[in-house]
This record gives structure tokens, sequence and C-alpha cells, in this order.
């Protein structure tokens, strides 16, 4: 049963969603490619900016120069032994080849299909693929950066990833979170990378496993810093106004992008209308920003924001909520949706109290703009409203990043087709609701002891997946005692969620409960430090103790045991060190 009741405020701003302006930006955005950097991109900007200014409504429009990779045109050819061009995509951040073309032979590797959104951004090179020095790789799959990394380190040449359907789609291969720093510039790919679809990928594939075959291949890039527009919309509330909730979404697409993501960008702007109709009624700040940046250039803009507004956001962001793809076809189920464990109760009562649906949340993957996680800040959804599994099986859909899971996900097919209005109303009201619930509850509604749990489990899988060769009793005893103080802490603060939100004692329980997110979040989400941007690959919960899963690799007494040994040595201080802190908050 839900915590929160609705009421009277929430009723109003849900029953004021219109789809007028909605509609209208996604007719709009039908006639633009925005591409980050493009006149298109700052067409699509103005457009949205107008509206603002017609509103009223506060606002400012960053012009940050991005570290932007934009894929222009590539070719395949097969050389021997027979000659054919296929048609092939090359992804942000390849080596882009020129007119020089790269020459080699063609291997066949299998590294799957992912089965779930999960596995999109896994690696799965198997150890025992023999010698692939100056070849050129043909394997399955997205150009994500895990693949291209583990390939390159096997000494390849080039890498040919088969999509899993008649598309190809559009990506990007570089680790790089943002723009690059001094401790990561190198890390960007060193090879060319191209994509084929699975007809033409299975043909080079049945080929490859007969004879010895020969291809050659062009990849044209512009990589650049390239000025872009981000639009940064502040609605003050009427309690504790420098306080906010940040909600977020990008602007920029591959090709026409309707559900990926002009229905996020007619989403936040209706948001922004209605928020600001109805800013009397907010006790917090609603800030709602529309990123450019984030498909060439790895989430450049939200990144950018972060390194410009950390300190701001460290201080006074209380939750960052993020708006991909709502509102396409098909997508009527909640089941499929990520949040951190301090909000699932949270995140399942506005669900339900909003569309009357069930829901469920997973660990937010790394990646869709949490561009937030290495300052500590409580973070729900990523992508929206999904197909249900069932339906998806029948149509024989396979895994994507985005579009509610229709697979025009990242292609020229991403057309007015995907958007589905009735739904793209029922997300906006389920955004709007889990807004304005962060923005007016008087105690946060984050329930650090399922963090806590979560935790216990993770430590615990660890130990049992060390056995005897490592021993997390400290962290386990550690996370025990937190959980226990943890409930305490929640039950002396019931009786504050009847006083003001300025009451002292509020305050006081409001800043010990985002600090706490400060310590635990960046401990179970992160291996940096503060400020700093993790690579763009899985991050496992607790990654400092997480290698702990290696030692069945390990002969016993060697030198990599030894070392291993030594590094949970040391991410066990840091995570009991990070529970203990945490404690302290709660004394």
């Amino acid at each position: 049963m839900s915590t929160f009741m609705k009421n009277e405020i929430e009723n109003l701003l849900v029953d004021e969603v219109s789809l007028e302006i909605p509609r209208a930006i996604l007719e709009r955005f039908s006639t633009l490619i925005r591409e980050s950097g493009s006149e298109d991109e700052k067409i699509a900007a103005s457009f949205l900016a107008n509206y603002l200014e017609t509103w009223g409504v506060p606002y400012k429009i960053h012009k940050p120069e991005l570290y932007l990779s934009v894929p222009k045109k590539a070719y395949l050819r097969l050389k021997s032994p027979v000659e054919k061009e296929f048609r092939v995509k090359t992804p942000s951040f390849s080596i882009s080849t020129g007119d020089k073309a790269l020459k080699g032979e063609l291997v066949y590797i299998s590294t799957g299909y992912a089965k779930g959104i999960n596995d999109i951004f896994g690696s799965k090179v198997q150890e025992d693929v023999g010698d692939l020095t100056g070849k050129i790789v043909l394997t399955e799959g997205f150009p994500m950066p895990g693949k291209v990394q583990e390939f390159t380190q096997l000494g390849v040449s080039a890498i040919i990833f088969i999509s899993p359907g008649q598309n190809i789609h559009e990506g990007i291969c570089t680790p790089i979170w943002g723009a690059p720093d001094l401790d990561n510039m190198n890390d960007e790919p060193k090879i060319p990378v191209l994509a084929i679809n699975k007809p033409d990928g299975d043909e080079l594939k049945s080929l490859a496993g007969r004879e010895t075959i020969e291809i050659e291949c062009n990849t044209y890039l512009e990589k650049d810093w390239m000025e872009c527009p981000i639009i940064d919309i502040f609605i003050e509330g009427t309690e504790q106004p420098d306080k906010y909730v940040l909600l977020h979404g990008h602007l920029d697409s591959w090709h026409e992008g309707i559900g990926d993501n002009a229905t996020g960008d007619a989403a936040l702007l209706e948001m922004a209308r209605i928020f600001y109709k109805h800013r009397d009624k907010l006790k917090r700040s609603v800030r709602i920003a529309v990123w450019t940046g984030h498909s060439t250039g790895r989430y450049g803009g939200s990144t950018w924001f972060v390194d410009q507004y950390g300190l701001d956001l460290e201080r006074n962001c209380v939750a960052q909520v993020n708006c991909d793809s709502p509102g396409c076809v098909d997508a009527t189920s909640y089941e499929y949706m990520m949040w951190m464990s301090e909000v699932d109760q949270f995140c399942k009562d506005v669900i339900h109290d909003t569309v009357g649906l069930p829901s469920k949340g997973t660990r937010p993957l790394r990646a869709g703009d949490y561009s937030f996680n290495n300052i500590g800040i409580t973070s729900f959804f990523m992508l929206s409203s999904s197909i249900p599994e069932e339906l998806l099986k029948q149509k024989g859909y396979y895994p994507v990043g985005g579009c509610g899971a229709n697979i025009e996900w990242h292609t020229e097919e991403d057309l007015m087709h995907v958007a589905d209005l009735s739904i793209l109303e029922k997300d906006i009201k389920i955004y709007l609701t889990a807004i304005l619930r962060a923005a007016n509850a008087t105690i946060h509604p984050y329930d650090f002891v399922k963090t806590a749990l979560e935790l216990e489990d993770t430590i615990k899988s660890y130990q049992e997946q060390a056995g005897n060769h490592f021993d997390f009793t400290p962290a386990l005893r550690e996370v025990v005692l937190l959980q226990e103080d943890l409930i305490s802490f929640y039950r002396k603060i019931v009786e504050l969620k009847n006083l003001e939100l300025i009451n002292p004692q509020v305050q006081k329980a409001n800043t010990i409960i985002e600090k706490l997110g400060r310590i635990l979040i960046t401990i179970n989400f992160t291996r940096k430090g503060k400020f700093r941007h993790d690579s763009a690959l899985n991050v496992p919960p607790l990654p400092d103790i997480a290698p702990a899963t290696n030692f069945k690799q390990l002969q016993e007494g060697s030198h990599e045991y030894k070392v291993l040994q030594t590094h949970l040595t040391r991410g066990q201080n840091r995570v009991v060190w990070a529970l203990q802190q945490a404690r302290e908050l709660l004394e």
C-alpha cells in the first residue's frame, strides 16, 4: 500500500497535462536531424526556448564546447575470394581511416548477442580466442566500449559488429565518459570499428567459416570540440528554493530520433510549463536540463554540467531524474525500469498511484546521462515505459537501449510512428507526480535501510565466491550495525513529517539523509573519487571489492592471487570506512 496519499496539489498538476505542446514538438522535431554541433540541433533548442520565453519560464542556454565524434560514412569491401561491397556504419570515436583503406584477413569470433538490456553494455570476449594480431574481427552485438577495448588489447586491427537485426544501429564505442582529462585522454579507441546488419554479417560469418577471406574498410568521422546548446531551467520553490530536484533528458538524436528522445523533450517542456504555472505549489525548486552531446559525446552535456556545477549539485541537489524514451508505441509496462534501492518503494508508489500498474526497478546501468553517481545523488528512472515481455517475444524483438524497447532505436526508422501520445501522457503524469513528491516531501522519501540491505547481500555474495580466500567479516559486521542505526533513525524522524520544511529538526534530518546518499551511493556505484567520472563500462555493486569473484581463476599462492588479496584488503578498508562514516552521521 502506498505511503503517500494523492492530494489536491497532485491532482491539480496531473490534470493540467495537455498533449498540445508535446504534439507540436514531435511534429517540429520530425523535420530535424538533431546531431550534436549541427544547425538542426540549434534550431531544436531555439524552438523549445521560444515556448519558455512565451510562458516566462526562467532559463539559460549554456553554450559549452563539447568533445564530439560525429560519424560521416564508412565502407566495407570483400576482396577475396570474390569482390563485393557491404553496407556498414561506423560508431562515434572509431578511428577515422579517411581514404587510406585498412586491409586484412577477416576472422569470426563469437561473443553472442545481449539477452537483455543489462547485457547490452557487457563484455564477453573469451580467453581462448587464439592469436588475433593484425586480424579484422567479426563478432556479434552493438559496438560497445568493453568489447572494443578487449579486442584491441588482443592486437586486432579492426572490429566489425553484427547488429542483431535488419537495421544497423548507430552507437558510440569510447569508454571515456564525457570530455577526457589527463587520466583518461589516451583511452580513446585506437582501431577502426564498424557495424553491419545481421543478414550481411551472417554472410560474412559463413564465408569466414569456410575459407580465408580478405577485406578492406574505410571509416570517416569528424572529431573536434564543438559548441552545443544546453537548456537550463530553474523553477524556484517557495520554502527551500536553494534545494532542487534535477529532471533531465537529451535533445540530440540519431536521425529524427522521435522515440529517442523527442518524446522525452516533449515531456520535459510540458512539465516545465506545468511546474512554472503552479510554482506556488512547490516547496523545493525544480531544475530541468536539456542536454546535448549525449549520443556523439558519451553524455558530454551532462558531464560538462556536473563539472561546472558539481559543488552546487553536491550541496543542493536532492535527487536526479532521467527522462529518456517515454511515450513509445506498445510501451505499456513499467516493470523494466531503473532506480536506486532507497527509492524502490517511492517509485512503485508513484507509478501505482498515477496509472494503477505494478512496476519494478533494477540497479541503474552505467548509462543514460547518470553523470551524478560520483557526487552521490539519489537517482531514479532512466528509460521509461517499455513493451511487455510477452509482446516482445511475439514481435521477435531483440534488446535495445531505448524507444520503449522498439527496435527502431538508433536507426533511420525512429520516426513519428514510434511515438504514442496516449502512452506519453501517462508517462508525463508519472514523472510529474514523482518530481512533485520529491520536491514537496517534508522528509526526503528515501529509505536507506533498503540500500544497506542491498550492500549486505552484495558483501555476502562476494564472500560466498571468495570462499576461504578472503574474509569480509569486518564489512558484514559494519553493514549490519548500519542497518540497526538506520532503523532507529527512521523511527525517530517519523514524527517530523508533520512539521514545516523550514523546521530546524526537519532540515537536520534531511541533511543527514542527503549525506547518507553522498557516502553510500559513491561507494556502491563508483570507483573514482568525488567530482571524477568513471568509465562508460559496467560498474558492479561495491566495485572496490567486486574482484572477489576472480579467485576461482587464480592459483592459490601465486603472485596474482596475493595481488588480489591486497586489492581486496584495500577495497574492504574503503567500504568499512564509508559504512562507519554513515553510522557517525546517525549518532
